[in-house]
């Protein structure tokens, strides 16, 4: 019963934000229709394939059966289909086999591989990757385990951990510190000043806190109906306010967030004469919105950028603390399936068939987990890696299926072929 088949490989590339610069991420960024397009190019060659595209990564995940396969030609491909040539090094690119494959997509899930620690982005959109893969007919038995996986450690790593409390970015620690001195935002009426991103930013973190109103101003009035319009709406009411008339609306609000281009400050002492029992400022731009002398009027709480970034760095060191955490769940989740991989190549020629195993047949599979669960130290070997030597990696896995094919069939009294 040895099987000698050429074992299924598990296989990562690509670029993020620790390998390339942003201005060569972009090249290689692919939209949901581009990852479509480049699934049905490699869909000949590799039976598994799913592509992971944000602002901070493209990476690759896929599985081939051939004995000769060549990383290089995918990466060439990749860059050929996004005509980056000009731009795209290989240098830019990582390469990773088995076991440092499904480290890297672990870490991805978790977020401790994202450029903010505690991303919450990057699960929902590796969601968006795999149901692509999964429409395209390109994930099957190995990437739908690995993917499985994938979520179960970045689920946990949310509800044991505290890599994603508290904000890591001044407009999230605007908003999270109206919220504790508010207690609530459902009855907040508040003021965003700017249209950039960090008042996008901003304004979709209030959305989702529901502020009862949401007023934007720009000097530009287009670039702030073009915001609003670009936001999604439940309970709060929203409108565009003239710049030259913000100042009218001030004694309306609670809460105003002013992250404008503005050479000098916005908002003095004189343009608060009349305001609410409680105002809170918070000024994220630089060069400052707002005159520091506003701090001293009884009712008026005042906040800068460097208040904001105490918050941040604060909340980053408390994210960090639990970083061994987030390891051991993905050491752990990392030993089962790689269990679960390496039966793979040893299990009887029934599974290669799809036909209904014998008796003798389930008997001896439950002798390979067995197996692999007493020899697992071979496996975790191979994790050591060749640092950064793909070829080498990948004749250190072969080696691997072929020492643990010899084992099982010395273990279990077979010839050895």
């Amino acid at each position: 019963m040895t099987n000698t088949a050429t074992p299924k490989t598990l296989f990562a590339f690509g670029i993020n934000h620790r390998t390339a610069p942003v201005e060569i991420r972009e090249k290689l960024f692919l939209s949901d229709e581009e990852v479509c397009s480049f699934l049905s190019l490699v869909e000949a060659e590799l039976p598994e394939c799913l592509v992971l595209s944000t602002c901070n990564r493209t990476e690759v995940y896929g599985v081939t059966d051939s004995p000769g396969f060549d990383i290089s030609y995918f990466k060439r491909l990749l860059v050929e289909f996004k005509g980056a040539e000009a731009y795209v090094r290989d240098d830019h690119f990582f390469e990773l086999i088995s076991c440092s494959a499904c480290q890297q997509l672990f870490s991805v899930a978790t977020s401790i591989d994202s450029k903010v620690v505690g991303d919450l982005q990057i699960l929902r959109q590796l969601r968006v990757a795999y149901s692509l893969a999964r429409e395209k007919g390109m994930s099957g038995k190995i990437l739908n385990q690995l993917i499985q996986r994938a979520f179960k450690v970045g689920k946990q790593t949310f509800t044991e951990t505290s890599i994603h409390d508290g904000a890591v970015s001044a407009s999230l620690a605007a908003v999270e510190t109206a919220l504790e001195i508010f207690g609530s935002l459902r009855n907040r009426r508040v003021l965003v000043l700017g249209a950039g991103e960090t008042a996008r930013l901003t304004a979709e973190a209030l959305l989702n806190k529901n502020v009862s109103k949401l007023l934007v101003s720009n000097r530009t009035r287009a670039n702030a109906q073009e915001l609003l319009d670009s936001l999604e709406f439940k309970n709060t009411e929203a409108a565009v306010v003239d710049f030259e008339d913000f100042r009218n609306h001030l004694s309306e609000v609670d809460i105003v967030i002013s992250s404008t281009g503005s050479e000098r400050p916005i908002i003095g002492v004189d343009d608060l004469a009349q305001t609410n029992d409680c105002l809170l400022l918070i000024d994220i731009a630089v060069p400052r919105d707002i005159d520091d002398a506003v701090a001293s009027i009884p009712n008026v709480r005042l906040l800068n950028i460097d208040d904001l970034h105490l918050i941040v760095n604060e909340n980053h060191e408390r994210r960090l603390k639990d970083l061994p955490k987030v390891k051991k769940l993905i050491a752990q989740e990392m030993v089962d399936f790689l269990r679960w991989y390496y039966t793979l190549p040893l299990l009887p020629s029934y599974e290669r068939t799809r036909t209904e195993p014998t008796a003798e047949q389930r008997s001896e599979i439950l002798r390979i987990k067995q197996f692999l669960s007493e020899n697992v130290s071979e496996i975790h070997k191979l994790y050591i890696g060749s640092e950064g030597n793909f070829q080498e990696d990948l004749n250190n896995h072969f080696s691997l299926v072929h020492k643990l094919r010899t084992m099982k069939a010395e273990a279990f009294g077979y010839e050895v072929s």
